[in-house]
C-alpha cells in the first residue's frame, strides 16, 4: 500500500474570513465516518453535554492504524479515530475546526492529531460549518493512551461574532474500544495465511478464519505467472503441463527455504495495507545452472541438441533448486487488503504493483 508523503497545510483563517482546513487536518474521514457510526451504536455510555450554542455526543469511535511516516504513533500510544455529532442548537451559524477541538488529560491540554495522511486509504474532507437546528457528524484523531479516560473539549465560533459560546466538555474512555485495537494486526495474520497456505503450500489456521480467496483462481493464477518467467530461463517454451510440474517443484522448494515476515502498516475502516520483508528463489537466477547442466548434456553425449539438452535440464530441475540461494528482496512488497464479513481479502492489483504472486510464484524479487 504507495505511501505518500506530501501534504497540503494551510493556516485557518477565523472570526468571518474564509477557511481551508488543513489537509487531514479535522481529520474528516468520509469513508472511516460510516463505520464508525456502526462501531459506536453498539458503545454505551457515551460522553454528551450541551450548552445553550449547541449539544455534542460522542457517536462512535474506534483504534486506527498509519505508518509514522504518514502521522502515526508508536509506543503506548494509539491513534483513536472519534466521531462526534454536533448539532447546533442557536439562531446562528457555527463552525467547528481542529482549532476549536481539544482533549484533556487532567489538567494537560493536547491538541488532535492533524497530521495523518495517505492516499492508500480513501479519505475526504468535509465542512465544519453548521447550519441554524442542523447536525452534523464530524471525525477527529487522538493520539491517546491505550485504557485510559480523557474528556474532549468543543467551543465552536458563532457566526454571531459578539457570541462567545462557551466550552463543552465530553467524557472519552478508551477502553470501550479495546476490541477494534486488537484487530488492527489481523490484516497480516491473514496475509501470512494467504502466503503459507497458496504460495508455500503450507497450513496455517488463520487462512479459514481471516481469509477470503478462490483458491483455485489464485492457484491457477500463479501457475500461469511462474510459466511466463520459467520460459525465459528456457530456450523453447515449456507446455502447460510441463510449466505445472516444475511449479510444483519451485513451491516445494519454496516451502522449506522462503522466510518473510508481514506487518500491518495501515489499517482504516475495512483498507488495510500490510508489508512483507522476504527473501526467496529467484527464477531468473536459475538461468546460469541450467546452462550449466545445458553444457553438462553437451560434454557427455557430444549431440548438440538444445531440445534434448533441456529436457536434460528440465530433468535435473530439483537439483537446480536445490542448490539456488536464497535472495533477499531489496524493497518490502505493499500489499493492499480489504475486509469483507470480518476476513480480509488481499485487493487485485495492475501488473506494475507489488503483488504476492509476482514475488512468490514468478520469482520475482526485486
Amino acid at each position: 500500500m504507495k505511501l505518500v508523503d506530501d501534504r497540503v497545510h494551510e493556516n485557518i483563517k477565523r472570526n468571518g474570513e474564509d477557511y481551508v482546513k488543513k489537509a487531514a487536518g479535522l481529520v474528516l474521514i468520509g469513508a472511516l465516518s460510516l463505520g464508525l457510526a456502526a462501531c459506536g451504536s453498539s458503545e454505551e455510555g457515551e460522553g454528551a453535554g450541551a450548552n445553550k450554542s449547541f449539544e455534542a455526543k460522542i457517536d462512535g469511535a474506534q483504534y486506527i492504524l498509519v505508518s509514522e511516516q504518514d502521522g502515526g504513533v508508536s509506543g503506548d500510544e494509539a491513534l483513536l479515530a472519534v466521531e462526534l455529532e454536533v448539532k447546533n442548537t442557536s439562531k446562528d451559524a457555527i463552525s467547528l475546526s481542529s482549532n476549536d477541538v481539544s482533549l484533556y488529560d487532567g489538567d494537560e491540554q493536547l491538541e488532535p492529531n492533524t497530521d495523518v495522511y495517505s492516499d492508500e486509504i480513501e479519505t475526504s474532507m468535509r465542512s465544519g460549518k453548521i447550519a441554524s437546528d442542523k447536525s452534523k457528524k464530524l471525525t477527529y484523531l487522538f493520539n491517546v493512551e491505550k485504557d485510559k479516560e480523557y474528556e474532549i473539549g468543543l467551543q465552536p465560533i458563532s457566526e454571531d461574532y459578539n457570541n462567545k459560546i462557551e466550552e463543552v466538555k465530553l467524557k472519552l474512555d478508551t477502553a470501550k474500544y479495546e476490541k477494534s485495537l486488537k484487530n488492527l494486526e489481523t490484516p497480516e495474520k491473514a496475509l501470512t495465511a494467504y502466503i503459507d497456505v497458496l504460495f508455500l503450500g503450507k497450513e496455517n489456521e488463520d487462512f479459514d478464519k481471516y481469509v477470503v480467496a478462490d483458491k483455485e483462481e489464485v492457484e491457477k493464477s500463479a501457475n500461469k505467472a511462474f510459466r511466463e518467467s520459467i520460459n525465459k530461463v528456457f530456450s523453447n517454451d515449456l507446455t502447460e503441463e510441463g510449466a505445472s510440474n516444475l511449479y510444483k517443484m519451485y513451491k516445494d522448494e519454496l516451502n522449506s527455504k522462503a522466510t518473510f515476515e508481514a506487518k500491518t502498516i495501515e489499517n482504516v475502516n475495512g483498507k488495510a495495507v500490510v508489508e512483507v520483508n522476504y527473501s526467496g528463489i529467484g527464477v531468473y537466477n536459475l538461468y546460469n545452472t541450467v546452462s550449466d547442466y545445458k553444457r553438462a548434456y553437451y560434454q557427455e553425449t557430444n549431440e548438440y541438441d538444445s531440445k534434448k539438452q533441456e529436457a536434460y535440464a528440465i530433468s535435473k530441475f530439483k537439483d537446480i533448486l536445490g542448490g539456488a540461494e536464497l535472495k533477499e528482496s531489496n524493497y518490502p512488497l505493499e500489499i493492499e487488503m480489504v475486509e469483507k464479513d470480518g476476513k480480509w481479502e488481499v485487493k487485485p492489483k495492475d501488473k506494475y504493483s507489488d503483488t504476492v504472486e509476482k514475488a512468490f510464484a514468478a520469482g520475482d524479487i526485486n
